[in-house]
């Protein structure tokens, strides 16, 4: 097992990660993280040596058993807030996947084992005219009109300066 690439400095937090939209009949494969109370896409962190692409099939196949085809790179954002009171500064690339394996729309959990951290994943196929607790907020209206140039998006939370 490679090394995630992270950085952590006094309160802060610098994450490089990647996450994947996979869409089936109106409906986007979303994953709820332990005990969060939102819903965001599925994906990780980045290793060393790895780039973005093999991450997202790597993360997938993991999290999910699936052998997903990466159709091309949506966007790229710089993400700024807190989590459990740590600054965290969050480098993610966003891919457009589709796959030739069979998907049920069915909701499901795994337990990973994640660099000897215990995770529990809610995955759950949500309307994508209804993403409801669900992060980042950009995508609950880029996902419904997906163009095909590249988009690149800075969030700040309210609390960060």
């Amino acid at each position: 097992m490679k090394e995630d690439i992270s950085i952590s400095y006094k309160d802060s937090k610098f994450k490089y990660r990647v996450s994947g939209i996979l869409l089936k009949d109106n409906k986007l494969l979303t994953v709820k993280i332990n005990n969060n109370d939102f819903y965001c896409l599925p994906g990780g962190h980045v290793e060393i040596m790895e780039d973005t692409k093999e991450a997202i099939i790597r993360e997938f196949k993991e999290e999910t058993k699936l052998n997903i085809n990466v159709e091309r790179l949506l966007y790229i954002t710089e993400n700024f807030f807190t989590s459990n009171n740590c600054l965290c500064h969050e480098l993610g690339f966003y891919y457009l996947l589709n796959t030739n394996d069979e998907i049920e729309i069915k909701d499901f959990d795994i337990v990973e084992n994640d660099n000897n951290e215990i995770v529990n994943l809610k995955f759950k196929w949500m309307d994508i005219d209804n993403l409801y607790n669900f992060k980042p907020e950009f995508l609950k209206t880029e996902i419904k009109n997906i163009k095909m140039d590249i988009k690149h998006f800075v969030i700040k939370d309210d609390n960060i300066v």
